[in-house]
């Protein structure tokens, strides 16, 4: 028992370094947010702030943009789930085939993850652009009844910059699970192909059950992720066009930065933590299952 303590302490030691800086850079800020939602301010030092109480939330909740983002970001959530993780999982076990030339294969789904988000976005948004690259190519081949103004029309903005995100997404999400399936020992595969369970049937029920801890992990960082995506709206469109592709990020900063209203906007910020906190907690529910020890 002395010794478990003297670890403890010890660990506690190593710690707290760790904590403080958690504490400063990550909770305070949402400490201050949660106060600041509480009053009417400018965002100018020394000016003042007059107390409102939940007025901000209400006004939130009320805000038919804000009801507009939400159903955006629901939207690019639930595509976001639906192609990065099983299109890198599909990657992912093609690689673990070994097959000629695979690192190259590897090396192009992954170099969108070591672009700026804001690289990746400027370089789609040329491309998807009225006159872009991609209306071109369709004009070009005479399929001009496809080609469209991607970022403008209701129709295809929003679910165009989700595609993006995905694309910009799978690579990480394959080395993941690429990693996982490879940790899973040579025989139990052998095994299972003596069993004749081979193909989609050796996925569905050998590979993903023995990689769940890891298709969890991915499941909570696209979640995270989505909720409080800022960039790869607010570079390929703003938001715009009049407010077709707002999401609740682009909100708090327009509400701040642009009408300088710090108190709606930190209360939109809260809000978006919470919904982030429950949210993740909710897909951590819904993922869990009984682990398979290797």
């Amino acid at each position: 028992m002395d010794q478990l303590r003297k670890n403890t302490k010890t660990i506690l030691v190593f710690l707290l370094p760790s904590l403080i800086v958690y504490t400063i850079m990550l909770m305070a800020p949402i400490g201050g947010s949660l106060v600041i939602s509480l009053f009417k301010w400018n965002g100018i030092r020394n000016s003042k702030m007059a107390f409102v109480g939940f007025q901000n939330f209400l006004r939130v909740f009320a805000d038919p943009k804000v009801a507009l983002a939400v159903k955006n970001i629901a939207w690019y959530l639930v595509l976001s789930l639906l192609t990065q993780l099983p299109l890198g999982l599909l990657l992912a076990v093609i690689l673990n085939a070994g097959f000629k030339g695979y690192k190259v294969f590897k090396t192009m789904f992954f170099v969108p993850q070591v672009l700026s988000t804001t690289v990746v976005a400027l370089v789609w948004y040329f491309i998807l652009m009225p006159v872009g690259v991609l209306n071109n190519i369709l004009n070009m081949a005479g399929l001009q009844s496809l080609a469209r103004m991607w970022l403008v029309e209701p129709s295809s903005a929003i679910t165009s910059i989700i595609l993006v995100n995905s694309w910009a997404g799978v690579g990480f999400h394959m080395t993941v699970t690429y990693a996982a399936i490879s940790a899973i020992p040579d025989e139990i595969m052998e095994a299972a192909l003596l069993d004749g369970c081979a193909g989609i049937r050796r996925v569905f029920h050998i590979i993903i059950p023995m990689i769940w801890n890891s298709i969890t992990s991915c499941i909570i960082i696209i979640v995270t992720g989505i909720i409080k995506q800022f960039d790869m709206v607010f570079v390929m469109t703003e938001g715009g066009p009049n407010g077709l592709t707002e999401v609740p990020s682009t909100l708090l900063y327009k509400e701040a930065f642009r009408m300088a209203n710090f108190g709606k906007a930190s209360a939109i910020g809260v809000c978006i933590f919470i919904s982030s906190v429950l949210v993740t907690i909710a897909s951590l529910r819904l993922a869990k299952r009984d682990q398979i020890e290797l």
